[in-house]
């Protein structure tokens, strides 16, 4: 599994698609694999994950959405990419 670092881009793996789910109204990815239920936090990242932002303008981005310091946001940031990663979720080209 390659490391995510400042610079990784992740990106949906294939076939994995975010959205609501139409009977609870939480936020999900939908994979081949299954279904993983997302937090609003986790959602908010997982959105920005289009393969052509680095995890550095993630944490640039969610900080201004949230008016939140970038420092404060990093290591969570990269946990929940790490997580989507190790559930097969996420690519690190």
């Amino acid at each position: 599994m390659k490391p995510i670092d400042a610079q990784s881009r992740p990106a949906l793996a294939p076939g994995t698609r975010l959205q609501t789910d139409r009977v609870t109204g939480d936020p999900v990815l939908l994979s081949p694999e299954g279904i993983l239920i997302l937090n609003d936090t986790s959602q908010a990242i997982v959105a920005h994950c289009d393969g052509s932002r680095t995890v550095a303008e993630i944490v640039t981005a969610l900080a201004a959405e949230y008016d939140a310091p970038a420092e404060s946001l990093r290591e969570d940031v990269t946990a929940c990419l790490a997580e989507l990663l190790e559930k097969n979720a996420l690519l690190i080209p």
